[in-house]
């Protein structure tokens, strides 16, 4: 822990042993401020008893109490025009955080890393779900071209429109909370909750679930913060205080876990913390991480698995946490090796809605995950056979309307009819990555004799066929800001990888450069990185490149 955080610790473990001062006037017995009050008496600055459905101290003072929701009651739209654009500010150093740090643009990844889990090294208690999960890793080594996992992010975001750091309009007054956090929570209201899920409506959870939790919540606050200030920084030429922001809340936000870890070892994470670790995987992919994703992957696994699995949340966190570790979870699997263990109970778990990440693709990443694994039957022909018949005929079989979920208020037609677009292309996708996977088996030695001669004739789609079908549909599509889209990165990505034609290539370079600039996800970057690599020449599998890059791309 660094020595702010130690200083502070120790500080506030005095103050509460501590007898009250004589010559300080004491604080008047009652209602205790809470950060849960009322809203009213929270514009007020007044304590609030909480009492439901009005506190008695709106009722007595004859003021309208106007309950314990969100400051934003009813959320902003998605559209409003907050963070317009201007001329760019002079730089100026952030002064708000408490900790030091260097931006991530001039910082080694290893450096970052380092530095943030070595203020949050998890305490040596065994019995601690995060124990085995947060521990020190290295920035990759590339060993093939100098790549390096801090790219400023931005680099080639040339005509990306310039964001700059403009007040926040805020409706109302919310004294608990910085200007700094006010303003990158408005701008994830406004500008990150809609670009950073495959589907946006009414019941956007990162809205609606992550936004009224935050406000009770100062760890959950700074994750939130973290993730809002990095998008930002990956959609602004002007980036450097949102790195610095993002960096600083990010090891906030580490920090606050290993306290927690360290003082309460055996108490479970409440639902805040643990949606505080989501938010720092989702951190990790926005920014483009190739490495440390997967820590905090696996600690959020561990976690819900120390509560008891998905049933101990309420429905809304049971099904953002869910939506968001299936679909990372398969999609991680499609791009590199390393198990990652299924929440135990979860496949009782499904979704009644149509998921924000997941989307109608839930079956199809499902089976992606199953192309995954088909390496690990090369010991048993008769075996691997029947799995590839069976993932075959579920391919060849799959419709959008073979699982009925329920469309999420707000969802128009035409959000429906991309998200359908979306799930065509997975599954054009998927038979790609499955001539691939066997065309990979096929040349190593060991796995020949375990698949026939013509076995590609056991696929009902060609690999020509799955590619052409879908380039024209991103042909047939605009690609723009609408973030059903977003989802398009393994799809476009396996295209890229698999297809000889030029102007195929060409067109999946423009696609995923679309991507990068209308929704600052920095592992499309990592994307297209690896494409050039193997289009410049390395006659490689590219999965035996990511190998030796020693990459852990995850393409959610």
């Amino acid at each position: 822990m660094n020595q702010f955080a130690v200083s502070t610790l120790s500080s506030v473990s005095h103050s509460d042993n501590a007898q009250p001062s004589t010559n300080k006037r004491s604080r008047r017995t009652g209602a205790k401020w809470t950060r849960s009050g009322c809203l009213t008496c929270k514009r007020r600055r007044k304590r609030c008893d909480e009492a439901k459905p009005s506190c008695r101290n709106c009722v007595r003072l004859g003021f309208t109490c106007e309950g314990y929701g969100s400051m934003w009651a009813q959320p902003l739209d998605p559209s409003a025009q907050v963070f317009q654009s201007v001329m760019p500010p002079k730089r100026r150093r952030l002064s708000a955080s408490p900790v030091s740090v260097c931006s991530p643009a001039s910082m080694e990844s290893g450096d970052l890393t380092r530095s943030s889990l070595s203020v949050c090294h998890a305490s040596s208690s065994a019995s601690s779900p995060l124990n085995s999960g947060y521990t020190e890793t290295h920035s990759p080594s590339t060993g093939i071209s100098d790549l390096n996992e801090n790219d400023d992010i931005a680099s080639n975001a040339a005509n990306i429109k310039d964001l700059s750091v403009v007040s926040p309009k805020l409706r109302g007054h919310i004294s608990h909370i910085s200007t700094l956090e006010a303003h990158y929570l408005q701008y994830h209201m406004e500008q990150g909750s809609r670009l950073l899920a495959n589907l946006e409506s009414d019941e956007n959870p990162l809205r609606s679930l992550l936004i009224p939790r935050a406000f009770s919540s100062p760890i959950l606050m700074k994750a939130l913060c973290a993730v809002s200030a990095v998008h930002l920084a990956n959609r602004s030429q002007n980036s450097l205080d949102a790195q610095t922001a993002a960096a600083n809340y990010y090891i906030r936000t580490m920090s606050g876990l290993r306290s927690a870890l360290t003082e309460f070892p055996h108490k479970q994470f409440s639902d805040e913390s643990i949606l505080a670790v989501a938010l720092l995987c989702k951190y990790e992919i926005v920014r483009g991480s190739v490495k440390q994703w997967s820590v905090h992957l696996d600690a959020l696994e561990k976690l819900v698995i120390s509560r008891g699995g998905l049933t101990s949340f309420d429905k809304d966190t049971a099904d953002f946490l869910w939506g968001l570790f299936l679909y990372t979870h398969n999609v991680a699997k499609m791009t590199n090796r390393r198990p990652i263990a299924p929440i135990p109970g979860a496949e009782n778990f499904s979704f009644t809605k149509l998921d924000i990440y997941i989307g109608y693709t839930e079956e199809i990443i499902k089976i992606c995950a199953r192309i995954a694994d088909l390496p690990l039957l090369s010991h048993d022909p008769v075996a691997l056979g029947l799995e590839i018949h069976t993932i075959d005929t579920s391919l060849r079989d799959w419709t959008h309307t073979a699982t009925h979920y329920t469309v999420p208020r707000g969802t128009t037609e035409a959000t429906l009819r991309r998200l359908r677009m979306v799930a065509e292309c997975f599954r054009d996708a998927a038979y790609i990555y499955l001539h691939s996977t066997l065309n990979r088996m096929s040349n190593q030695n060991h796995t020949t004799h375990c698949l026939p001669s013509s076995w590609p004739d056991l696929i009902t789609l060609s690999k020509d066929e799955a590619l052409e079908r879908c380039l024209e549909r991103v042909r047939s599509n605009p690609l723009d800001q609408h973030c059903e889209y977003s989802a398009l990165t393994f799809p476009l990505f396996i295209t890229g990888c698999e297809s000889q034609d030029p102007e195929a290539r060409e067109l999946v370079i423009e696609s995923l450069t679309k991507l990068e600039a209308n929704f600052g996800i920095g592992n499309v970057k990592r994307a297209k990185e690896l494409l050039r690599i193997l289009w410049q020449g390395a006659q490689m599998h590219w999965l035996d490149v990511l190998e030796q890059l020693k990459w852990g791309l995850i393409l959610a």
